[in-house]
Parts: C-alpha cells; sequence; structure tokens
C-alpha cells in the first residue's frame, strides 16, 4: 500500500517536472526573441534572390492577365509632330479631327489587311512566279496596304493596328516602289513584307529605323497608278454587277458596303496635298464627286435601297468616264 502512494506521488512528481521544463523553454524562446538572440531550433526563413525571383509572384495574380496578349512590346519611335518631342513614347492614338472615321470603318479596314494578306501568301511565293507576274500584283497588294496602314495611323477612332501603322506604311510603301520590276532583291523584299504582314495579323508589331512620323506623306506612300487599279477592280468587279438587280443587293449588302468605303477613302487620298493633280480643281472634283458617290452607295445599303444604289454606282462611272477623257494624255 505504501509503496503504491510512493509510486503515485512519484508519478506526479513527473508530469509535474514535464510541464516546468515545457513552461521554462517556452519562456527562454520568447526572452530569446526579444532580446534578439535566434532560438536554436527555429528553421530560418526563405530567402530568395533579388536577381532572379523579384517579381516572379503577386498579390493577385488576375489582376496581371487583363488586357490583350503582348506578342512584341518593343515601342515603335514615331514622331507625333509636337514641339520639342522626341517622338519616342508616345505611340497611342490617331490624329484627332482627321475626319477618317467618317469615311470608313475600323471594320472594313481590318477586313480589307486580311483579305490582302491572303493574295499576298498567293501572289509572292516562288522567285520564278514573282517575276512571271506576281510582281505587278503584289506592287498593287502593298501600295492599298500602305494607305491603308496611313489612314490607321491618322484614324481618329478606335482601331486595330495603329501601334504598328506608322512604320508598316513605310516598309510597304517602299516595298511597293521597288516591286515595279520582278528582281530578285525585290522579291527578297516582298518576302519580309510578307511575313511583316503575318505578324501584323497575328497580334505582332512591326518595327522601321528612324524616326517617323504619325501624319502620312502621301505622295511617298502610294503613286496613282496602283490605287486607280484597285478603283477599277472595286467598281467592275463588285459595286457594279452586285448593284445590278435588287435580288443581288440585298444579298450582296456587305460586299458592296466594303467596297464603297474602300472607293470613298482612295478617293480622299487622290485628293490629298502632294497627289499627282491635286492642285487642278476639275480633277478633284471629280475625286470628290467619287467619294460622294462612294457615301451614298453606303446610305443606299443601309436602307437596302437597290435603286439609290444604282444611281450612285452609275455616278461614280460618270465621274470615273469624264476624269479618263480629261486626263486621257
Amino acid at each position: 500500500m505504501a509503496k503504491s502512494f510512493c509510486s503515485r506521488r512519484f508519478s506526479l512528481l513527473a508530469i509535474g517536472l514535464l510541464f516546468f521544463s515545457a513552461g521554462w523553454i517556452s519562456l527562454a524562446s520568447v526572452s530569446a526573441q526579444k532580446s534578439g538572440s535566434k532560438p536554436g531550433l527555429r528553421a530560418r526563413l526563405p530567402k530568395f534572390d533579388e536577381g532572379k525571383e523579384k517579381g516572379v509572384f503577386f498579390e493577385n495574380v488576375f489582376e496581371k492577365l487583363v488586357g490583350p496578349r503582348v506578342v512584341n512590346d518593343k515601342p515603335v519611335v514615331v514622331d507625333n509632330g509636337n514641339t520639342g518631342s522626341t517622338g519616342g513614347n508616345d505611340t497611342g492614338g490617331g490624329i484627332s479631327g482627321s475626319g477618317w472615321t467618317e469615311i470608313i470603318s475600323s471594320e472594313v479596314i481590318e477586313d480589307e489587311i486580311k483579305a490582302i494578306k491572303i493574295r499576298v501568301d498567293a501572289d509572292v511565293d516562288t522567285p520564278s512566279d514573282f517575276k512571271g507576274r506576281g510582281y505587278k500584283q503584289a506592287r498593287r497588294h502593298f501600295s492599298v496596304l500602305a494607305i491603308l496602314f496611313g489612314v490607321i495611323g491618322e484614324y481618329d477612332g478606335d482601331i486595330r493596328f495603329q501601334e504598328s501603322a506608322p512604320a508598316a506604311r513605310e516598309l510597304f510603301a517602299k516595298a511597293a516602289r521597288n516591286c515595279k520590276v520582278g528582281s530578285t532583291p525585290a522579291y527578297n523584299e516582298a518576302k519580309l513584307r510578307k511575313a511583316d504582314l503575318q505578324d501584323l495579323v497575328s497580334g505582332s508589331t512591326v518595327e522601321a529605323a528612324g524616326k517617323i512620323e504619325k501624319a502620312a506623306k502621301w505622295p511617298t506612300v502610294s503613286d496613282r497608278s496602283p490605287l486607280m487599279q484597285r478603283l477599277e477592280w472595286s467598281i467592275q468587279q463588285k459595286l457594279q454587277p452586285m448593284t445590278a438587280d435588287k435580288s443581288e443587293f440585298l444579298a450582296q449588302g456587305d460586299v458592296i458596303l466594303h467596297e464603297a468605303e474602300m472607293v470613298a477613302m482612295m478617293a480622299e487620298v487622290l485628293c490629298k496635298a502632294g497627289m499627282e493633280d491635286a492642285d487642278d480643281e476639275t480633277y478633284t472634283g471629280f475625286s470628290l464627286q467619287m467619294k460622294k458617290s462612294a457615301r451614298d452607295i453606303v446610305d443606299a445599303v443601309k436602307l437596302k435601297n437597290d435603286e439609290a444604289a444604282r444611281k450612285a454606282v452609275g455616278e461614280i462611272n460618270k465621274a470615273c468616264s469624264e476624269c479618263h477623257e480629261n486626263y486621257r494624255g
């Protein structure tokens, strides 16, 4: 009995010593933290290499996923024409009050660029095909692209490709000038511009050397001849046959609207300062009549008025015929 009693007392004493030791260790740990010394059994916090790990973790990862995917974020050097501006950083936006939004929609411009890409893929293929007839087609494609990107650079509204537009304008304009002949250098440059066009449509950017103005110098963007070829194709292959009767007009409304806005845009470019014969009031009168009639076609499509569309196409044909008669030489 006494032995059992002593055993219980010993057990209670052992338990008391255990709790006392645990408490002492805890107090010692707190005291060590307050005094600045390191507790011997605590694992150290991990440290990251500032040069490698900085910026890897975010407080809210989803806020970093907002906006379009950036393939190449290197900026294009653009001169905005501001006094004292270096033009090195401000690449956004067009030119306020340029009036392009009233002439052609961003959707038509973007769709035309995508359509030209398909044609460029076919016409800038092998060196032999390019030297045979492809260079002539490529000249027209690159000329129209240069104009489109010239418009995009000045566009007074939301539109795709605007960051790269001034650089693209200069690159495609240069390629168009060189594609007057089917030489090997012209083919090699056309292949580069074909790759640039693929990059742009895929969401990347392009760059050109030197400082580039946002406002286009239209006489250097395109010659008149390839513009006239594109106008003739639009009128004879699209607008005229597609407005010949009501059923075709109603079925092809989207295509007619697209081509009408393209005609209005090209007519406006033909009147720009420095373009060939743009200082001749008679010549610009024909161009302005063509632009007005093209806008009348757009209105007719929206109102589903086939008679008004046919009348406007007739006015465009009249302006073209009288212009050619006056300036045939």
